[in-house]
């Protein structure tokens, strides 16, 4: 609008409006009606510009909120995590005991729950430990119910649980250094057998006495059950014998 007002006031200055005759309200009409769709259109291009400062302005606040909101579920990971860690080491010692009638502790269901809560805020390959997680969780929970396993004797109860309590520490760990504001995300990486197996170290004491021997001998019982026997295992239980007579 000012674009065409400075045009109409810019040609009655240099006389150049005195020839225009069908103008009965003088130069500015007759500016104002041959650029009215210039000016349309400039103000529409404003109009759109303004819309989309709002429109980014809006989006940005939505992402801090979101970026807030994914903060706060974050740190709480690691208090949670260290909940269900205390649960895991009060079911292995059930299961070093070979009696499960000493898991007395309830699942921390509120930890589980927090940690589930972080899911739909974090990132997407974050989402994916948390899901493996809380599956797992579920499943664990599942298998240590008498009612719905009473087709499972309790030598493949106890297998299945210390298998379980492995992969358990397995998912945990990556979300301790999320939790913390470690690492931007919690990536996935498919478990193996060997990486399985030293995530039970933190429960296996550093002497090697025959009560100690006799645990590691079940923890490889169970996960031959899953995985079938490695290689050359049985030379190996052959040399342990050894060692320990010596």
């Amino acid at each position: 609008m000012g674009f065409v007002v400075g045009l109409a006031a810019g040609g009655a200055f240099r006389g150049s409006c005195a020839a225009i005759a069908e103008a009965p309200f003088g130069c500015a009409e007759f500016f104002l009606f041959r650029y009215q769709t210039l000016a349309a259109g400039g103000l529409a291009l404003i109009g759109a510009w303004l819309l989309w400062v709002q429109i980014q302005d809006q989006r940005r606040q939505a992402l801090e909120i979101k970026k807030q909101a994914e903060i706060a579920a974050r740190i709480r990971i690691p208090h949670a995590l260290a909940q269900l860690s205390v649960y895991w080491k009060h079911c292995y010692d059930a299961w070093a005991a070979s009696d499960l009638s000493l898991k007395t502790m309830a699942p921390p269901y509120e930890a589980i729950e927090t940690i589930m809560a972080a899911g739909p805020l974090a990132d997407p390959e974050t989402f994916v430990s948390i899901k493996k997680l809380t599956i797992q969780s579920q499943a664990f929970e599942a298998r240590l119910t008498p009612l719905r396993n009473a087709e499972l004797g309790t030598r493949q109860r106890l297998g299945l649980m210390i298998v379980d309590i492995a992969r358990l520490n397995y998912y945990a760990d990556p979300l301790y250094a999320y939790g913390r504001m470690e690492t931007p995300c919690a990536s996935y990486v498919p478990s193996t057998r060997e990486t399985l197996q030293q995530h039970l170290d933190r429960y296996v004491p550093y002497r090697r006495d025959t009560a100690t021997r006799t645990i590691l001998r079940r923890m490889d019982q169970a996960f031959d059950s899953q995985f079938g026997r490695r290689p050359g295992a049985e030379a190996q239980d052959e040399e342990d014998d050894f060692e320990t007579l010596e």
